[in-house]
This record gives C-alpha cells, sequence and structure tokens, in this order.
C-alpha cells in the first residue's frame, strides 16, 4: 500500500491559542511525520493569511486554507495575501481550499450565488496568481459582490514563488461539478467517514473526476479528506469534545440531500434526528443538545478516544480512503487539548500508519 499523506488542520474559530503556540504546535506536528499544515478561515478570530505566513515563517512545510471562505476574501484580497505568504515558503506547495464556508455562514454574511461564486472565484484566482490581468467585467457575480469597478484591469505587481493548488471544499454535486471543472483538486469535508459508510462517495468523486475529465484535464486530480479527530489519555473527554460536533455534522448530512436510508446506513434512526432538528431550531443549548447525540451519531463523523483506539480506526479509514484515490489525511478539531492531541497523534498513531 502506497503511503498517504498526513495532514493537521488549526481550527482557528474555537481554538483560543496564540500564534506564538501555533507555531510551537506546528514544529510539534512536522518533527513528527505531519506533511502539511491547514488552517481555517472564519471572522472574528485570528486571520488565517496571518497565521499563514507566521507558519511560513518558522516551519518548512506545505501549507494550505481550509476553507477560505468565497464571501469573506475578494480575489484580488486572496490572490495578494496567497502571493506575499509564498514569499516566505521554502517551495513546498500553498494550498487554498475553496467554498462557501460552513452552515454559519449565511448568519454573517449575505451568501449569494453561491455556485457562480465559486467558479468565479476559482477563474479569478488562477489568473491572478499566474500573472494575468482580470477585468470584472468577465466576473459579474464577484464584480456585483464585492463592488469591483468592472472596467478597471487587476493584476498582481510581484510573482507568486510556490506552486498554489485550488482544492474544491464544496461536498455537493454541484460544487463538485464546478471543482473538476476550475480547480485543482478536491478537498472532502468532514462528513468523509459518514459519506463513506453510506456508500454514495464514489458517486460523488465521480461527479468530480467527470468534470475534470470534460474540461480537458488528463490527470487525475489529487484528493484530500478531512477526518474529525479527537484523540486524549482521556477517553471520556475526547468523545464528550467531539459530541455536539458531530450531531451538527448528522443535520448538516441531512441538509446536504443525504436521504433517511443514508442516515440508516450509518446506524442512526431517522427520529433521533429529527429531535436534533428540533433542539437546533428552539436553541437548546450545547450541552442539550448534545445530550441528544448517541455514540453511534458520535462515531459515524469523528474517530473520538484514546490513542489506541484511534489509531486503529484510522487504520480503518485510511484503507478506505486509499480504495477511493484520496492522497492525504488532514485531521481536524482534534481533541480537548490541542496540544496534547497533536502530541499523541505523532508520537502513537503517525507510526503506525
Amino acid at each position: 500500500m502506497a503511503p498517504i499523506q498526513i495532514g493537521v488542520q488549526f481550527h482557528l474559530h474555537y481554538w483560543d491559542i496564540s500564534i506564538p503556540e501555533l507555531i510551537e504546535i506546528g514544529q510539534t506536528a512536522k518533527s513528527g511525520g505531519v506533511e502539511q499544515l491547514w488552517v481555517t478561515d472564519n471572522l472574528e478570530c485570528r486571520n488565517s493569511f496571518v497565521v499563514l505566513a507566521a507558519l511560513a515563517a518558522r516551519i518548512p512545510i506545505s501549507l494550505g486554507t481550509a476553507l477560505t471562505v468565497q464571501y469573506f476574501r475578494s480575489p484580488v484580497d486572496a490572490a495578494d495575501s496567497i502571493a506575499s505568504i509564498s514569499e516566505l515558503m521554502d517551495g513546498s506547495e500553498l494550498s487554498i481550499g475553496l467554498a462557501r464556508g460552513n452552515p454559519s455562514t449565511p448568519d454573517l454574511v449575505h451568501s449569494p450565488k453561491p455556485i457562480s461564486m465559486l467558479r468565479e472565484t476559482a477563474e479569478a484566482l488562477h489568473s491572478l496568481l499566474a500573472g494575468e490581468a482580470v477585468t470584472f467585467r468577465d466576473y459579474p457575480t464577484l464584480a456585483s459582490y464585492f463592488n469591483f469597478n468592472p472596467d478597471r484591469s487587476f493584476h498582481l505587481h510581484f510573482d507568486s514563488k510556490t506552486p498554489t493548488r485550488l482544492y474544491c471544499g464544496g461536498n455537493r454535486p454541484l460544487a463538485m461539478a464546478v471543482g473538476g471543472e476550475f480547480m485543482d483538486g478536491l478537498l472532502f469535508g468532514g462528513e468523509f467517514k459518514a459519506v463513506a459508510a453510506t456508500g454514495r462517495l464514489p458517486s460523488l468523486i465521480q461527479i468530480f473526476d467527470d468534470a475534470a475529465k470534460a474540461a480537458g484535464k488528463e490527470e487525475i486530480l489529487p484528493k484530500l479528506a478531512q477526518v474529525k479527530l479527537s484523540v486524549s489519555r482521556d477517553r471520556e473527554a475526547a468523545r464528550e469534545f467531539a459530541r455536539v460536533n458531530a450531531g451538527r455534522r448528522i443535520l448538516g448530512m441531512r441538509r446536504l440531500g443525504f436521504t433517511s436510508e443514508d442516515i440508516i446506513k450509518l446506524g442512526v434512526q431517522p427520529e433521533e434526528v429529527d429531535r436534533l432538528e428540533i433542539a437546533n431550531r428552539e436553541g437548546a443549548s450545547p450541552h442539550q443538545f448534545g445530550q441528544l447525540v448517541s455514540d453511534t451519531m458520535l462515531d459515524a463523523i469523528f474517530i473520538a478516544g484514546d490513542p489506541g483506539y484511534c489509531r486503529e480506526r484510522i487504520l480503518e479509514v485510511r484503507e478506505t480512503a486509499h480504495q477511493h484515490g484520496f492522497r492525504q489525511l488532514k485531521f481536524s478539531e482534534l481533541g480537548p487539548d490541542p496540544k496534547e492531541s497533536v502530541r499523541l497523534l505523532c508520537e502513537e498513531i503517525i507510526p503506525a500508519l
């Protein structure tokens, strides 16, 4: 079996960890066999591109965003940041995930025409990073949303210094078709483990691959899988840390179009998901919501527990990823204490992979 890359995602939204501490965690990860560091893109928290710049200046490693939200940053702003960060890197890949963001995005910003925004953002970013001029008359959705002068020509006044690859982070069929046609790879999100269990993963991947082939791309584009992990010496703490997030992901699957039959394949009854829906709609506290999330729901989404348990489950997920042509497992969430979780991942899990 060919080796699979290991990535780690830093959650800037709910990790209250300073940039110097993030650098320290990144150095631990790099020395322990992690091959790529990723950061989330959120409002009201540490800026993703600032954090990437700090990591790039201190750690020789591939970096990425998971995701850059298409409504938070214009392509010109994003291209400026990406090319600037490239000057701090050692030539390793800078990967930019693109998508509309998580379900909270519409609560934060107006988010119209998500598919048009995704396509235009990918096209404009590719052109800008290639040193080409962009006129937003060619991208009417972006011109309207970001109030660009449609007749003004924009281009970077300096060159990007490292390979940059755009990854499609939208995992609905229309988004995946756009990704295959206009982007350079697929970043399958946090439902990877559950979607694989429903049996629908091959058909979704095929949408992406077919679109890439129709666009004249001869090589199979790289695919990365996000795996939600919560590992700690304290097994119960690891599982409780993941419980609410797992429940919200189960709800998200229903909103993504997964059927009751799909949910049943996870060992979860639709009535259980109905109760989560009601609790969410009625504003239940995280504690109240978490009480409705069964262990079966938790295990459908997360790998959560002590290092030995997580190691065995990760070996299973690695096999699934290999079968479907994924080249990297990108671990997110990590656990109640990110520093401990990264250390355990590096010392007790990665060596087995």
